[in-house]
C-alpha cells in the first residue's frame, strides 16, 4: 500500500547501514521480539549484540529524513527482511522500502520467512506478489537435564 500523495513519500530514503547503524537495528529487533516473541519465524532469544553484529547481510535504514524510522535487509540467499518503527507502521513504509529494496537488489527469486499471526507482514509481502512456499513446525525440546532416565 503506496503512500501516495503524502509529504511523507517525498522525505524517505533507503541508506545503505553503516557500521554505526548496527545498535539500532539491533535495538529495534530486540524490542520488537520483547513484544512479540509469539510473532517471531526463528528467533527464540535475542543474540548478543557482538553475535548479531556479524551476521552476514546488506542492510539499509528507512530514513525520514535524517531520522531513522526502521530497516530493510536481505542475505545472500535472497531472503528480505523489514522492520518500520511503531509510529510509522500502518502507512505502507515497509511495502514501499521491500519494493526499494528489491530495485536496488534485482534477483530472478525472493524469500521472505513470516509468521502466520503477523497479519500485517503477511499482508505487506502477499501485496507484492510473494506467495506461501511451505511451512514451518517447531517443537520446543525438553533440556537433557529435565529428561528422566
Amino acid at each position: 500500500m503506496p503512500i501516495m500523495g503524502s509529504n511523507l513519500n517525498k522525505e524517505l530514503r533507503l541508506a545503505r547501514a553503516q557500521k554505526k547503524d548496527t545498535r539500532f537495528i539491533y535495538q529495534v529487533v530486540k524490542e520488537w521480539l520483547e513484544h512479540h516473541a509469539d510473532h517471531s519465524v526463528i528467533t527464540l532469544k535475542m543474540p548478543s549484540f557482538a553475535k548479531f553484529s556479524k551476521t552476514k547481510t546488506t542492510k539499509y535504514i528507512i530514513k525520514k529524513g535524517d531520522m531513522p524510522i526502521g530497516f530493510v535487509h536481505i542475505l545472500a540467499n535472497n531472503e528480505i527482511g523489514y522492520y518500520v518503527i511503531p509510529e510509522f507502521q500502518g502507512m505502507g513504509l515497509g511495502t514501499w522500502a521491500v519494493i526499494q529494496l528489491m530495485k536496488k537488489h534485482p534477483r530472478e527469486r525472493y524469500y521472505a520467512t513470516v509468521n502466520n499471526k503477523n497479519i500485517a507482514s503477511v499482508k505487506l509481502i502477499t501485496s507484492l506478489g510473494f506467495k506461501s512456499k511451505a511451512t514451518i513446525y517447531e517443537k520446543i525440546g525438553i533440556s537433557r537435564k529435565k529428561i528422566k532416565r
